[in-house]
């Protein structure tokens, strides 16, 4: 999706969520939406996912080295999407019925994704280093959402080969849009902390593409 057809409906949902706003993160762009959920909803949610999709723990390899990731992730999709990341090449398992009526009010706004990665940060030690959601199976220009539920936490951007820097908290119900040129010129993080702090679920909505 091309920056200025994503503007146009990052708009139409700013005009319809009185909690929200848009981020600039240049030259692209993302919407916050602190209350795309209800809290009753988000909290029915976050117990579907916790109860219903197969988590795990995979090895990732990077610079050379294995390491187990520092959270618990599971993959959903569309049964012929393949996803390719530090190692892995991951198969999707079904949607359920919640995730997939949450996919529908996506598209419904306009914003088609054919899977999700799910992380599962079970308190402070959990975490997520820099990276940019720019794998070749995602496209040139790769729209994410964000929806997260649970405990409130810090979601970092830096520019690559810049001084830009952006933080905002995400609440739980909160739904964060970000458009394909931030993949390619920033990363991001969830960094670890030492507080004490509660479950997090993030369902990253992705459009992922069959490479040959």
């Amino acid at each position: 999706m091309d920056e200025r057809t994503f503007r146009e409906r990052a708009k139409d949902l700013l005009a319809r969520h009185s909690r929200s706003r848009l981020v600039q993160l240049p030259p692209g762009c993302g919407l916050l939406v602190d209350d795309w959920l209800p809290p009753d909803e988000a909290d029915a949610l976050m117990g579907h996912c916790l109860e219903s999709l197969q988590w795990e723990r995979p090895h990732v390899r990077l610079f050379g080295r294995e390491y187990r990731i520092p959270r618990r992730h599971a993959f959903v999709g569309d049964a012929t999407v393949r996803y390719r990341w530090s190692g892995l090449e991951q198969r999707p398992e079904a949607w359920t019925p919640p995730l997939a009526a949450l996919r529908e009010r996506l598209q419904a706004a306009g914003f088609a994704f054919n899977s999700i990665l799910v992380n599962h940060y079970r308190n402070g030690a959990d975490g997520m280093g820099w990276h940019a959601d720019n794998e070749r199976e995602l496209g040139e220009a790769p729209v994410v959402a964000t929806v997260s539920l649970g405990e409130v936490r810090r979601l970092s951007f830096r520019e690559r080969g810049g001084e830009g820097r952006e933080a905002f908290d995400l609440p739980s119900g909160s739904l964060l849009l970000t458009s394909g040129a931030v993949q390619h010129h920033w990363q991001h993080q969830i960094a670890k902390s030492r507080r004490q702090l509660g479950a997090r679920i993030s369902l990253t909505f992705r459009y992922i593409h069959s490479i040959g």
